[in-house]
């Protein structure tokens, strides 16, 4: 049984994670100018200007992660639901075993 929600929990893993690094920002590529001294840069900050164009937007897509969470904790708690369910039938199977055996002993 362990293995089945192993097994189930890698898959739904297997299944999210690319949408989730598909629609993640290129990283940037190293900048040649960071070569320089940091005196340099300093002084090159210092009598150059350049405006704020705004807040970035966020690119991750939350709606396919929403869904994604939502299918793996009813996953789980349909798995749990069905270990309750089989311990219970052998709880109810081993309580009418032992009550068989007590009325046999009990009419000997």
């Amino acid at each position: 049984m362990r293995a089945l929600i192993a097994a189930l929990v890698l898959g739904c893993t297997m299944f999210i994670t690319p949408v989730a690094l598909a629609d993640s920002p290129p990283e940037p590529e190293p900048d040649t100018a960071a070569a320089e001294t940091p005196k340099d840069a300093a002084e090159e900050r210092a009598t150059q200007f350049v405006g704020v164009r705004g807040p970035e937007a966020e690119s991750i897509p939350g709606g396919a992660l929403l869904l994604g969470a939502y299918a793996i904790v009813w996953a789980l708690l349909f798995l749990f639901l069905m270990r309750m369910r089989g311990l219970q039938r052998q709880t109810a199977e081993e309580l009418e075993r032992l009550s068989a055996e007590i009325r046999a002993s009990e009419g000997q």
